[in-house]
């Protein structure tokens, strides 16, 4: 396969995706890009010959694209282009193509720039599916929680106790909350426990500040523009997320938890280390040293200071899957599957 197929691939291949997570209009957009994407413009030139792994597992090459678009579009740049974008009716790929084409001659230079961010939608309805985590966590150990997240972007999932929940009919979090987020909820519901964060901080390799407008209309914009919903919901935690005081450092995630989940145990408080779907983008290496970092520190955990690692991420063959171990016990639990936009939790 040469590089211009294997990059128009990606794009079929994200289309696909799009489509089972409900967004016709941006698997369109995918359909369209993959077709009429050329040289003609320094865009289309950088991406058909994009230095790097272009699928969605790496790069995600088409999302840093659409991205682009929604961001001009809803910047006015492109009153063509946005005439065919949502809210207006889903359009013929005919139309939708031309203005596409017509969009990348016109803002060439502003889409190139964007070509350089990796999307973070920082997806705030995984923390229902990771709330429900730290109330199993704060069962099992009856301790407040120190929270450290990785891959956090602007950490609004290091505020899920600022939000409220509905889980499969318990009330949970933040009761009155600007953000209600209540999944379809399958099998038995989670115990019910009183989740408080005393201490809550987050790395990224390119952490996104919510105090800056243009780092906000970044998240905005790499959200799909015909899902209203998550649109709502993510300026609404950013709002949120405004008000609180989150500390995020710019680092790599390995040597990160070397120097923040330290090898003495902490009395009184479960440190808990967690991500969604960010594993996958960490390094064979820096993989295998944050395991042997907490397998470590959770070698001296104890009753009166555990440690736990959350994680929900995608398995192979499979959706992703929030999993979880507690020390001093150590032993993996699966608790839940979800979709990657946690509309469905099916709770173990």
């Amino acid at each position: 396969m040469n590089r211009h197929k294997e990059i128009r691939h990606a794009f079929e291949q994200q289309s696909e995706w799009c489509s089972r997570l409900g967004s016709p209009f941006t698997s369109l957009l995918m359909d369209v890009l993959a077709e009429h994407l050329s040289e003609a413009t320094r865009t289309g030139s950088a991406v058909l010959n994009w230095d790097g792994h272009a699928n969605a597992l790496n790069d995600a090459l088409a999302l840093r694209v659409a991205g682009a678009l929604h961001a001009m579009v809803r910047a006015g740049r492109l009153p063509e282009l946005a005439s065919l974008y949502p809210p207006n009716p889903l359009p013929d790929a005919a139309p939708l193509a031309a203005a596409v084409t017509a969009a990348l001659e016109q803002a060439d230079e502003e889409l190139l720039e964007w070509l350089q961010f990796a999307p973070q939608t920082n997806e705030t309805a995984r923390s229902a599916v990771l709330y429900a985590g730290f109330m199993t966590i704060a069962h099992q150990t009856g301790l407040p929680l120190h929270l450290f997240e990785l891959g956090a972007s602007a950490g609004l999932n290091l505020i899920a106790d600022r939000y409220s929940y509905n889980l499969g009919g318990v009330k949970a979090g933040c009761a009155g909350s600007a953000l209600a987020l209540a999944p379809e909820w399958h099998g038995p519901v989670p115990l019910e426990a009183k989740v408080e964060v005393v201490a809550r901080q987050g790395c990224d390799r390119a952490p996104l500040d919510v105090h800056k407008p243009d780092h906000c209309e970044r998240l905005v914009s790499y959200v799909w523009p015909d899902q209203a919903e998550r649109l709502s919901r993510v300026e609404t935690a950013i709002g949120l997320a405004q008000k609180e005081a989150v500390s995020l450092d710019k680092a790599d995630a390995a040597s990160w938890v070397e120097g923040q989940i330290s090898l003495e145990p902490v009395a009184d408080m479960t440190r808990v280390l967690f991500h969604s779907i960010a594993w996958r983008y960490f390094s064979a290496d820096d993989q295998a040293r944050i395991t042997r970092r907490m397998e470590q520190a959770g070698s001296a955990a104890s009753s009166e200071a555990p440690l736990a690692w959350l994680s929900f991420e995608q398995e192979s063959g499979s959706g992703p899957q929030l999993s979880l171990k507690v020390w001093p016990a150590g032993e993996a639990q699966v608790l839940a599957t979800a979709d990657a936009h946690v509309r469905k939790i099916t709770w173990r």
